[in-house]
């Protein structure tokens, strides 16, 4: 069988390897998750990577595990990769897991300087280009930091860290009445009437509970052509199957959502990058930030079909005047500029009590719920997520915490499961000193 591999920029390993090879097992850290997503790429021959057979690897013929090494792996400056600067890559990957996290979690970072310290620490330890820490209340920064070569406008690609910011343009066209959460889809296409795809609904699509395929399985919407009518994309995305009822599974990061932004297209008669521009870019001020294609459109290139689930290319800066507008309910410098209505519809639990088909490299990503195109950490009684999260691939963490009136961003281009370990370490340092109010010189208080 001839391999096809996916960039799977939302979470997957490799496209056309055996399931077994690549579904870890429950219980597993991520650390060990990281170890034995590496350990299956070493065990497969060059031959079966090499889609094209041209003896070298392009970037999107790379697994998940090596994207963010593309670089640093092309010692020759060729533009694709050799088998010995593959082998020489996994070695340098190894030795890097070997070494184990840069953080103690029994002595984190007690003040803001030492949580500015442990920044720089960390970009060491794990050879990485850089990082970037926001930690905010409200409308105000309490803490920025920058490790390594980062800085306030280094854009980067957000991976799965894109479906909040997408999904904040769909249900704002929710709230506007242009779209009905709960309208079956064949309202839309009606040549799916009667039959189980048809009674899909955009709060199924968006939620990952559609019983559609999981991350894991493949990301055949990244694989569509950016530059193709969205509708005919959610059309050919339809024609895969369902592999479950609807409703009786979360199956993080497959197709589903790229139908809800066509959906979106359709009842506004917008493009969606026009849609998302208008309801969230522009008001949010995220001036240096696109929504396109994660490994096509680094320069913002005008896409038909970006995708909406990892298309989003962006700076900390710009991120954080997101986070800022979402934990304001949608206020910029006191002014309503995005309604609050779309953020409570966000912010709910819509695959409460629901197994998950794929849960993640290292389980240790369990125990969470889905809301409207974002993680649920915490699920109140009425179903409202008071802590809410959208992690990707390249391990960038944004979230929002309103039981203790805190947002944060993780900023960083490499792979998430191998950077867990520190990002818990920096995320509860910086949400602890916030709590306890400390000041100290490094905080830098930011309004837009």
């Amino acid at each position: 069988m001839r391999l096809l591999v996916f960039m799977g920029i939302s979470g997957a390993l490799l496209v056309g390897a055996p399931a077994s090879a690549q579904t870890p097992p429950r219980g597993q850290s991520a650390r060990e998750g990281a170890v034995r997503e590496l350990a299956v790429v070493r065990a497969l021959p060059f031959e079966r990577l090499d889609a094209n057979k041209d003896g070298r690897l392009q970037e999107t013929e790379l697994p998940i595990t090596l994207v963010p090494a593309y670089p640093r792996a092309d010692k020759d400056k060729s533009g694709d990769i050799s088998p010995d600067e593959l082998r020489a890559e996994l070695d340098r990957l190894e030795a890097r897991l070997a070494r184990g996290p840069a953080l103690d979690p029994s002595n984190p970072p007690k003040d803001w300087k030492a949580l500015d310290r442990a920044l720089d620490q960390f970009v060491a330890h794990h050879e990485l280009d850089g990082v970037a820490l926001m930690i905010g209340r409200g409308d105000r920064v309490l803490f920025e930091g920058y490790g390594g070569s980062y800085g306030p406008g280094t854009r980067i690609n957000m991976a799965s860290a894109s479906k909040w910011p997408g999904g904040a343009a769909i249900a704002a066209t929710v709230v506007a009445g242009k779209l009905d959460m709960n309208a079956k889809l064949s309202t839309w296409k009606p040549g799916l009437a009667g039959t189980p795809k048809g009674d899909l609904t955009l709060a199924r699509l968006m939620s990952f509970t559609a019983g559609a395929t999981s991350v894991n399985e493949g990301t055949p919407d990244i694989a569509l052509d950016p530059r193709m009518n969205i509708s005919e994309a959610a059309d050919r995305l339809l024609a895969l199957p369902l592999v479950a009822p609807p409703n009786t599974q979360l199956a993080y990061g497959g197709w589903t959502q790229q139908v809800g932004a066509a959906w979106a297209v359709a009842a506004t008669g917008e493009p969606f990058v026009a849609l998302w521009n208008r309801t969230v870019r522009d008001p949010a001020g995220m001036t240096d930030s696109h929504f396109g294609h994660p490994s096509s459109s680094r320069d913002g290139l005008d896409l038909p079909n970006p995708n909406v689930q990892a298309g989003l290319w962006t700076t900390p800066r710009d991120f954080s005047r997101f986070l800022m507008m979402m934990a304001t309910g949608g206020k910029v410098g006191g002014k309503q500029v995005y309604p609050a209505a779309a953020i409570k519809l966000i912010e709910h639990d819509y695959a409460n009590g629901l197994p998950h088909r794929w849960q993640g490299v290292g389980s240790d990503l369990g125990g969470r719920s889905y809301g409207f195109a974002l993680w649920c950490e915490k699920v109140a009684p009425d179903l409202s997520c008071p802590v809410i999260s959208s992690g990707g691939a390249w391990g960038t963490m944004p979230w929002i915490d309103r039981e203790k009136d805190l947002w944060g961003l993780f900023f960083v281009f490499d792979r998430g499961p191998r950077l867990r370990p520190d990002l818990v370490v920096l995320r509860s340092a910086g949400e602890a000193i916030a709590m306890a109010g400390k000041s100290d010189g490094i905080p830098r208080v930011r309004t837009q």
